[in-house]
């Protein structure tokens, strides 16, 4: 990966703070990064109705009983909504598409063969009318457990800034019925033992997971089905638990951003194994379980939920990632108002960070822009024959800002990459980098107010071979470890 020329760094205007230290080499971090566990929170009061005035001073997070306090604080339900781009400028955080993804995740392979076109006609008749349905995505888990999208989520960066399609749910029912295949037809051989069925659920789920881990804000799989069950019989007889993997994968959903609500296609509770399962992908999710095989009723309540949505972040110890289960527990000395949010989460033991410079390689590889710190880049014509001027635009909401006596500190790096073909991103041959920047900010008190009033805009000129195809901006924020990414096409 060579370096071209140095990039011009310059703040802008707005931004003309003193106590700014720009570029150079990086300074030291106020303190070590630590390893963030992010919630996702929905508060409703008595009637059900969102509440959106929360502040951080009426919830108490205990973490195996132990206090611990958020070090970030996020009302994404009072959060503007983003504005119309204007020409020539590009973003990681695509509306409406991507503002918040719902997926239905319909479970043929858990459900059996006579409810299946009852199923399929209740799904067409609630998404079919749907006015905004930018944002909702579609897959089929079918006989063979494999994952087939009726309407699948962006792959690459391009596919997720295009413009969606709007109310593309009015011709669900053919895309619907072509995914799922002959409603009548035999579980296949290979995939009747109850094992491969837990096996390839447990599969598409990480699937999605993987899918959905790019992509920015909150992601709801709901997911209509039996269920599975969560112990097993071994062929000699022997039980197997598989609340184990079951914990792996709902983890791995919970670190992508996905919330899993379970819609129990079982009219009663008497299969508890499946209902446990269920369950605990809810619980270490963040989810709700739907009960009651009512999809017309209860996935209308779930593509709406999550109006009033709150996003937290705090630090376990680092001696606490002990491989086991953790229990969370989020209070609020509100009366009346009713939290819904993960109640535990694997304390997996963390594998060694990758130097910063491999992870700035690794995102400039990626095939998706990364959506963890929003971005908006604004290009205009630079100064110097061959030179692009980019504006970027940050939002500080999305960093760790650490108090270091009475300043707020700020401390990110910006990484630039162009792509000489149309090809992969992870094509090195056809990449040519710029050297990184990094960005160490420490602000007063109204600096810090005027910041997160208006905003984080700089600007930095780059010269651009002529082979260029697209640049790719990237972001990391030292403090908390969190990554960004937004690709700009020049063709």
């Amino acid at each position: 990966m060579k370096p071209m020329h140095p990039a011009r760094f310059t703040l802008m205007a707005s931004l003309a703070l003193a106590g700014f230290v720009i570029a150079g080499p990086a300074a030291r971090v106020a303190h070590a990064q630590p390893r963030l566990l992010t919630l996702s929170l929905i508060a409703t009061d008595a009637q059900g109705r969102p509440v959106t005035d929360l502040a951080p001073a009426d919830l108490q997070l205990t973490d195996q009983s132990k206090p611990l306090p958020l070090l970030t604080f996020r009302n994404d339900a009072l959060r503007p909504p983003p504005a119309p781009l204007a020409p020539r400028e590009f973003t990681n955080r695509p509306a409406p598409a991507l503002t918040r993804i719902r997926v239905v995740l319909f479970d043929v392979l858990n459900l059996n063969t006579e409810m299946r076109q009852s199923k399929i006609d209740q799904i067409v008749k609630v998404l079919e009318p749907q006015e905004k349905s930018e944002s909702i995505y579609c897959y089929v888990l079918n006989l063979r457990g494999e994952l087939v999208p009726v309407r699948a989520l962006p792959s690459t960066a391009s596919s997720a800034a295009a413009p969606a399609p709007e109310q593309w749910t009015r011709g669900i029912r053919p895309l619907l019925e072509r995914a799922v295949g002959p409603v009548a037809a035999i579980v296949p051989v290979e995939v009747r033992a109850q094992s491969t069925r837990v096996e390839r659920t447990f599969a598409a789920l990480e699937i999605l997971a993987g899918r959905l881990a790019p992509l920015p804000g909150r992601k709801d799989i709901l997911w209509i089905t039996f269920g599975v069950p969560s112990s097993l019989l071994t062929p000699d007889g022997q039980p197997f638990d598989c609340f184990p993997n079951l914990r792996k994968v709902a983890s791995k959903l919970a670190d992508a951003g996905a919330v899993v609500d379970p819609l129990n296609q079982l009219a009663s509770s008497g299969d508890t194994t499946n209902l446990a399962t269920l369950e605990e992908f809810a619980a270490v999710t963040g989810g709700r379980v739907y009960q009651g095989a009512d999809v017309e009723r209860d996935l209308p309540t779930a593509l709406e939920s999550g109006q009033s949505l709150y996003r937290l972040q705090y630090a376990p110890p680092a001696e606490s990632w002990d491989g086991k289960l953790h229990k969370l527990h989020l209070a609020t000395t509100r009366k009346g108002v009713t939290l819904q949010t993960r109640q535990s989460y694997l304390a997996e033991k963390p594998a060694p960070l990758p130097a910063e410079k491999d992870r700035a390689l690794a995102l400039l590889q990626q095939p998706l822009d990364r959506g963890a710190i929003a971005l908006r880049v604004t290009t205009t014509p630079g100064v110097q024959p061959h030179a692009l001027h980019l504006s970027i635009s940050v939002d500080p909401q999305d960093l760790l800002l650490t108090q270091q006596d009475d300043k707020t500190i700020a401390q990110f790096t910006f990484y630039f990459a162009a792509y000489l073909s149309a090809g992969k991103p992870q094509d090195n041959d056809k990449l040519q980098t710029y050297d990184a920047i990094p960005v160490n900010l420490s602000l007063t008190a109204p600096q810090r107010d005027k910041v997160l009033r208006d905003g984080l805009r700089l600007g930095n000129d780059l010269t651009v071979p002529d082979a260029a195809t697209r640049l790719r901006v990237v972001i990391l924020d030292r403090a908390s470890g969190a990554t960004a990414s937004v690709t700009i096409p020049l063709v």
